[in-house]
């Protein structure tokens, strides 16, 4: 394989033999060069068919989120009947590692599907149950149970295939919903929000799970009231941005959303906001960095 581009240190884009685009992981990686062959005792995984904007996302991504991540998907790869998504391993790992950063800040966030997701996808759902025994392992970290909700999440949110059904309304009416939000933090925030940008592809994701929830129609629970005052006393535009969504969703949904949901979708517009695929077309307040 012939290398065409660095990603960081443990990452690089390669071409193959037959003119694939390869992504390989590995430790040893900081020593190969743009344009050489690559020593292939030197890759521990490889990633092909990624896309793009997947593949700029590792450059934000711990080495050993990526490799639990892998071994997460590895897991699921032998036990699902359908197949996932090329870009599930990254998507894995951005989750894992908002996961640990949350918890880090004591930011907890109640997983209101924990019983239907357990029910109507119990083999996600077990490998998720799984996936916090190997994080604690691997990484260290103690993750609570309601991380199990979201790992699941990410492996059905990972069915490969545009044609694949999402539970709680159609991929359509999701899709529709998801660009009328994106919409409105453009015009909050002052961003211009990059769709082929890997800022966007992390966004979706959590913007799906969201919807999925609302659109499920279940009570969702707050237990964070106090740290959602905080956080919008401290980010007030942003605060402004989700007030705007969440009257959207309301309207489309019929179900109001939750201080907990509120405070979820904050520290997500500040994640897209702050990221260089999204170019700032006026101020951000430092307070929403």
């Amino acid at each position: 394989m012939i290398v065409l581009k660095r990603i960081n240190n443990n990452a690089v884009l390669c071409v193959d033999s037959a003119g694939h685009r390869v992504v390989a992981l590995g430790k040893g990686l900081a020593q190969a060069r743009v344009g050489e062959k690559l020593d292939l005792d030197l890759i521990d995984h490889t990633f092909y068919d990624v896309e793009p904007r997947y593949v700029e996302l590792m450059r934000d991504l711990d080495l050993e989120c990526l490799e639990t991540s892998t071994q997460i998907v590895d897991v699921a790869r032998g036990m699902l009947t359908h197949s996932l998504s090329p870009n599930i391993e990254i998507a894995m790992a951005d989750h894992l590692q908002f996961a640990i950063q949350r918890m880090r800040e004591h930011i907890y966030l109640s997983a209101p599907l924990a019983y239907d997701l357990q029910q109507n996808y119990p083999l996600e759902y077990k490998i998720a149950q799984w996936s916090l025994a190997l994080v604690k392992r691997e990484l260290g970290v103690t993750l609570p149970n309601n991380e199990i909700s979201g790992i699941a999440m990410c492996l059905i949110n990972g069915a490969h295939g545009p044609s694949e059904s999402r539970a709680g309304g159609t991929a359509e009416q999701q899709d529709v919903l998801l660009e009328q939000i994106v919409e409105i933090v453009e015009a909050n925030m002052g961003v211009s929000v990059d769709r082929e940008g890997f800022g966007f592809a992390r966004f979706a994701t959590h913007v799906q799970y969201l919807l999925r929830r609302v659109m499920s129609g279940e009570a969702i629970a707050s237990e964070n009231s106090d740290m959602y005052a905080m956080a919008a006393a401290d980010n007030q535009v942003a605060s402004s941005c989700v007030n705007a969504i969440a009257a959207l969703i309301a309207h489309t949904c019929s179900q109001a959303l939750t201080d907990e949901e509120k405070l979820y979708l904050i520290l997500h517009i500040n994640r897209i906001c702050s990221h260089p695929s999204s170019s700032a077309n006026d101020r951000r307040p430092e307070a929403n960095r």
